[in-house]
């Protein structure tokens, strides 16, 4: 079951919130009182949420410790925040709007849009991976699923990240940590063609060539 589909407003306004800690947070759990001051609204309203939100698979709940995502919870967070920030993108390049702007319609846009609008967004717009405000706008796969990371064959130059995913065989993942693109590394994109091969730096200062089919099985989480 999508439980995208079937949350409220409120609700995903929850789960967009703590993913947005979840971002500028070094550590899990989120305390509650973080989310309930992002949101503006009282610890008990919080509290109340976040019970319902854990009865529906969506976060788990430490008392005393607070809040964290489930693995479908974090993939339906992270679809209305790419939608956000898709429609961000959209207002800032071709409506002209101010980020700050952008920001306060897209949150509206996100929970009024479907997702397959969403889709159509981001191919209009040619896929970004990042907002007007530098924020990562997470990434749909071929088949529809959300990917835990950006992929490099997409990046521009100068983008960095740390690997969080090579989508590859053995014997390739065993070459890669050779060379140095291991899970955890940073690497730099030095030049790239679009959706296809690209030249990279490891954070050892190691340059690597990566061919289309190999860099766009390695994702990143970009540092901005």
């Amino acid at each position: 079951m999508d439980n995208l589909r079937i949350t409220t407003e409120s609700e995903q306004m929850y789960l967009v919130s703590m993913a947005r800690l979840a971002e500028t947070e070094e550590d899990c759990p989120i305390p509650l009182s973080q989310v309930a001051e992002l949101l503006g609204v009282t610890p008990i309203s919080t509290n109340q949420m976040i019970h319902h939100l854990e009865e529906m698979g969506l976060v788990s709940y430490t008392p005393y410790q607070g809040v964290e995502f489930t693995d479908v919870g974090w993939k339906s967070a992270a679809k209305i925040m790419r939608s956000r920030r898709l429609w961000e993108v959209f207002l800032v390049e071709h409506l002209q709007y101010d980020p700050g702007e952008a920001e306060v319609l897209a949150c509206t846009l996100e929970h009024a849009i479907p997702e397959e609008t969403a889709d159509r967004l981001a191919n209009f717009l040619g896929y970004p991976v990042t907002s007007p405000a530098g924020k990562t706008i997470p990434q749909i796969d071929s088949v529809g699923d959300l990917q835990i990371g950006t992929p490099l064959n997409i990046l521009p130059a100068a983008s960095r990240g740390i690997i969080v995913a090579i989508q590859v065989g053995e014997l390739e993942r065993a070459y890669f940590r050779q060379t140095g693109l291991a899970l955890g590394s940073e690497v730099t994109v030095l030049a790239s063609q679009d959706e296809g091969p690209c030249l990279v730096k490891t954070e050892d200062g190691k340059t690597i060539n990566l061919s289309s089919e190999y860099s766009k099985e390695i994702l990143v989480k970009l540092i901005t």
